[in-house]
């Protein structure tokens, strides 16, 4: 009886789970403006990689597809952040357009404008690019201060936060504007 009662609860389990729709697979999240020509298929492209600066940690670069097929080339500003710790080395690169970089310059400035005004309250600014790079700023009213900020989309390593104050702010614009001519 006991044979029985055992079988049929493990017929039932099973008839149960076998019920269940499979897990839903997320798809990969986007980590930045995809290339149209690394995208391509059948294709040799060829990829290079420029250095335009550094801040913080963080290194401004130029990254140039060529599509050695038909001679075509597209170029983006690109950010790479480099930690390393006892184990692990990591680096992500995020991408940027043009127009988006011109965008994110625009509204540094405002932040940088907003930063010289008198404040008395507790104020916060932020700008996410379409890569999830997250550029902000923030009054402290107990410490009469600006914080300053970039922070990474977090994935499996969570030191992506970067701190810097109003004078960097002045040469992370002048930068990003260098980079920007030579896009």
């Amino acid at each position: 009886m006991k044979k029985l009662l055992l079988l049929l609860s493990i017929f039932f389990y099973i008839i149960s789970t076998a019920q269940l729709p499979p897990p839903v697979l997320s798809s990969r999240k986007n980590t930045g403006n995809q290339l149209k020509i690394s995208s391509r298929k059948s294709a040799l492209i060829q990829k290079e990689t420029f250095t335009l600066g550094k801040f913080k940690t963080l290194n401004f670069q130029k990254i140039v597809s060529k599509d050695l097929t038909d001679n075509t080339s597209e170029s983006v500003f690109a950010i790479m952040i480099l930690t390393e710790t006892y184990d692990q080395i990591w680096k992500k690169t995020l991408t940027i357009d043009k127009p988006e970089l011109s965008k994110l310059i625009s509204a540094l400035q405002v932040v940088q404008q907003k930063e010289q005004e008198k404040t008395v309250e507790e104020t916060k600014y932020k700008f996410v690019t379409n890569s999830g790079i997250e550029f902000g700023s923030v009054y402290n009213n107990e410490s009469k201060l600006w914080h300053n900020y970039i922070t990474f989309p977090s994935g499996s390593f969570n030191q992506s936060f970067i701190e810097f104050s109003k004078d960097e702010l002045k040469d992370l614009i002048k930068l990003l504007k260098d980079a920007e001519q030579k896009l």
